[in-house]
């Protein structure tokens, strides 16, 4: 993930997906928003925010080797626990939390906990934004790789919303015009898995950059996507903006 999440086209667009809303909700540029990214991983939300000329960012991730590599890039990442999120730097609030594809680790009661504990650190008007992956028909080596067990669809994060007193003011799946190659891909894995040729326990990840003929290809098709289609009804992963 290091690797490829500056230059892999899913990556660059849920980072602009990501740098939209935000540019929406302070109406223009604001270099100094309060940005946290909830579950960080690698970095390289953050590395692309300042990039961009976003200053005040900081996140937290549970694993060290995670931070390792976010501190590599210079970024201001420490320790912290999605469930346990009002432990981190608990008298800071932020304009805007990110927790991107993280929440599969929590049950219900976490993933409620943890969108309670999120209100409490926004400052007033602030965003929170949440990518996920979705609808266990896409699932493949990727989830077994990085442990996840569920996916999710939009009712799910409508249940926990109402639950934590938040409301989700947009969602959409993506990426639409590739659900059908993604499925396909994705039950060729699972059909792989189950005649014992691929190994069950530990499969590698299917996160690899395609080389830069196919890697075009398919951001110039999400480009095209995000252009026309605001609000998609189905595709691998669920995008929301809750207040």
């Amino acid at each position: 993930m290091f690797e490829v999440e500056q230059k892999l086209w899913w990556y660059q667009i849920l980072h602009g997906k990501v740098l939209k809303q935000i540019t929406r909700h302070s109406k223009s540029f604001n270099p100094k928003l309060s940005i946290l990214d909830a579950a960080c991983g690698t970095g390289g939300m953050l590395a692309f925010l300042k990039q961009k000329g976003y200053v005040n960012t900081t996140g937290f991730d549970y694993s060290q080797h995670a931070i390792d590599f976010s501190l590599e890039r210079n970024l201001n990442v420490s320790f912290g626990d999605l469930k346990n999120v009002a432990a981190f730097r608990p008298d800071e609030t932020f304009d805007v939390i990110c927790c991107n594809d993280a929440m599969y680790f929590l049950d219900d009661p976490e993933i409620i906990r943890a969108l309670k504990a999120f209100k409490k650190k926004l400052n007033p008007g602030g965003i929170i934004l949440i990518n996920i992956h979705a609808f266990e028909a896409f699932s493949g080596t990727h989830d077994i790789a990085v442990g996840s067990s569920r996916r999710f669809v939009f009712k799910d994060f409508f249940a926990y919303a109402q639950a934590s007193g938040l409301k989700i003011q947009y969602k959409t799946y993506w990426p639409f015009a590739l659900s059908l190659p993604i499925w396909l891909v994705r039950r060729w894995q699972r059909y792989q898995i189950r005649k014992g040729n691929m190994n069950h326990a530990g499969p590698d990840s299917d996160v690899s950059y395609p080389g830069d003929l196919i890697n075009g290809i398919l951001k110039a098709t999400m480009q095209i996507e995000e252009t026309i289609v605001n609000t998609a009804p189905f595709g691998s992963s669920l995008f929301m903006v809750l207040k």
